[in-house]
């Protein structure tokens, strides 16, 4: 085992409530990385299929692209804290999911097709690999879990020597602190969220906001309609400042994308393809969005730009 260390200070949670959003790009995001965070390299090497990372889900989950189909992996070995949407660990556990979309990098499943669900993830850095189980454990931001075939203890043994994320040592109290300064209204979805069947997983704006895309996906069978998509405030994201209810009854099948145009001027309409209009004005610089599903889940999400990939990374917040 090797322990390499970029940052001789570490990270205290502190530190971590401020963890910038990282750089994007193939070529340095991980050497960024690397300049903030902590890594212990693990006695095994890549054995997989290239793929390129084109989003985050909730934070423990990536959606992949390979060979033209889409896949949504989850960390192999690698067990997330239940904590606050807003708590330091979450926040920058999300901040470094983000910061790798866009990014080349080998799937190592135990599947040869279908990648959806446990496997091993390895970021491309020129001609060096990281495994983002390992980036993650070696600075506490989760926990070893026993699975899988890469022996991962050595990072979780760092993170605790040193006391890092999970392991700080007055992590407890600050915890507490945090939670209790959170309004309820902010916490009472996740568990709906778990449930929902439609979620948000696309942001395109064009013309400076003239038009924009919002795409949507079912998880199972179903009819969109009663589905409420709203434009969140900036100031205050417990409440909408515009609302659009999708009334379309066609059924759709699971994992089927729909797609809302948005414009602001309903006879002006640009040839997109998309399933249905709505009247409204998004911000090019960035913000939040909500969506309602027919359970009553209500999911937020925030959605920022990206010159690296030139377009929108959308990252949900519960």
């Amino acid at each position: 085992m090797r322990s390499i260390v970029f940052n001789p200070l570490g990270l205290v949670l502190a530190y971590l409530l401020l963890l910038p959003v990282l750089l994007f790009g193939n070529a340095g995001v991980v050497s960024s990385l690397f300049g903030e965070l902590e890594y212990v390299t693990p006695e095994a090497s890549p054995n997989g299929h290239e793929v390129l990372i084109v989003g985050s889900n909730h934070g423990s989950s990536l959606s992949i692209l390979e060979g033209g189909s889409l896949y949504t992996v989850t960390l192999l070995g690698v067990d997330f804290p239940k904590l606050n949407p807003y708590d330091g660990i979450n926040l920058s556990l999300n901040s470094i999911m983000r910061s790798i979309v866009g990014l080349k990098a080998i799937v190592e499943s135990s599947k040869k097709f279908n990648f959806d669900g446990p496997a091993y993830l390895w970021l491309k850095d020129g001609e060096r690999t990281v495994l983002l189980q390992s980036l993650i454990l070696s600075n506490g931001l989760g926990n070893f879990n026993g699975q899988g075939y890469i022996n991962l203890y050595d990072a979780q043994q760092h993170a605790k020597s040193k006391g890092l994320g999970i392991w700080e040592e007055n992590r407890d109290s600050l915890t507490k602190n945090s939670v209790s300064n959170l309004p309820s209204a902010q916490t009472t979805t996740t568990a709906g969220h778990m449930s929902s069947w439609v979620e948000l997983i696309d942001v395109r704006i064009f013309d400076n906001g003239s038009f924009g895309l919002i795409t949507l996906v079912t998880r199972e069978a179903g009819s969109m309609a009663g589905t409420i998509v709203s434009v969140v405030s900036n100031t205050d994201i417990t409440k909408d400042e515009d609302s659009f209810t999708i009334n379309d009854q066609r059924e759709l099948k699971a994992g089927e994308s729909y797609v809302v145009l948005l414009t602001i001027d309903r006879a002006q309409t640009p040839s997109f393809n998309y399933n249905t209009i709505w009247v409204t004005y998004l911000d090019p610089s960035g913000g939040f969005l909500g969506l309602k599903n027919l359970n009553g889940a209500r999911l937020l999400y925030e959605y920022e730009y990206s010159r690296k990939i030139n377009g929108y990374v959308v990252t949900p917040l519960n």
